[in-house]
């Protein structure tokens, strides 16, 4: 068997229009290469003859005024696709603001609306990963609207850096009935091999949280000259805490796309080879079958 044989959910995806969306982000310096046209269409071609049969889309950094428009964007795509990508919906909604339940109920209108991601990427001392205005884990009015989650049965795409797992796990610790969803492999960035050691203590205490799963995406974020024995290590040891049970693959395209030389199809190239020893049904798990589960897709 092999990979063009593997049934396929990307959990993690974006789509943008700059021509008809905003998303100030695409126009920042330093990101002219992003700021292209990225439609379904895109997708499906960056797809080619690998069997995905379903797609998470998360959300995309649209101004922050037209979250709820991005999702209705979505949706109505979602509608005219033949295979009605996205099937997942994740979307945005800012904590710190009062308007939470309002915003959520919005989202939940529509019916591929999944879950909320709000990028909590925070490092005073680096700003190119430092993608978050301030450290929400550290501002009690951000933590104290979370609590809204707890009244939906929806799940928490949690994007943070691999240096804020302790901030983090109070707020998992919190929340227990909150599915949350690491982004990108705990954001492994400038991983040498002393820091590699800290990474997996953290990718340890976050495995310790039932409540928690992960996805192994965004490489190309960490490393634009990743190759497969590049990320293998940060699959496998993922793997080996999480159990396959709570690990899902996912490209973060077209932002890899765009940071990285490798294609779609090389991502799950590399995935398929790294876990070729696993059973069918643990591959299986990995690739989509727990996509299904934690998406409800």
């Amino acid at each position: 068997m092999s990979i063009f044989e593997q049934i396929i959910i990307d959990t993690h995806h974006h789509l943008w229009d700059p021509t008809s969306n905003k998303y100030d982000w695409l126009t920042a310096k330093g990101h002219e290469v992003f700021n292209n046209v990225y439609l379904v269409d895109s997708l499906d071609n960056d797809i080619g003859n690998l069997k995905v049969i379903k797609s998470v889309h998360v959300q995309a950094e649209i101004n922050i005024n037209e979250s709820i428009y991005e999702t209705k964007w979505l949706q109505k795509i979602s509608d005219k696709h033949n295979k009605n990508f996205p099937n997942a919906i994740i979307g945005f909604v800012d904590f710190l603001k009062s308007d939470v339940e309002e915003k959520i109920e919005k989202h939940l209108t529509f019916g591929n609306f999944r879950g909320i991601r709000q990028i909590l990427n925070f490092d005073a001392n680096n700003t190119e990963i430092s993608h978050a205005k301030v450290d929400y884990l550290k501002e009690d009015q951000w933590i104290n609207n979370f609590s809204k989650m707890q009244k939906y049965n929806l799940s928490f795409d949690l994007s943070i850096l691999w240096t804020q797992t302790d901030d983090a796990l109070k707020l998992i610790n919190k929340y227990k009935n909150v599915q949350f969803i690491i982004n990108h492999t705990l954001s492994p960035f400038n991983i040498n091999e002393k820091s590699f050691g800290e990474w997996i203590k953290n990718i340890k205490l976050m495995s310790a949280s039932e409540n928690v799963a992960i996805k192994l995406s965004g490489f190309g974020e960490f490393n634009s000259a990743w190759i497969e024995s590049s990320i293998r290590p940060l699959i496998l040891s993922s793997i080996e805490e999480f159990g396959v049970d709570r690990c899902m693959f996912g490209t973060n395209f077209p932002v890899d796309k765009y940071l990285s030389s490798a294609k779609y199809e090389d991502y799950w190239k590399s995935y398929y080879s790294i876990v070729k020893d696993l059973s069918i049904n643990e591959k299986d798990k990995l690739f989509y079958l727990n996509a299904e589960k934690y998406y409800k897709i």
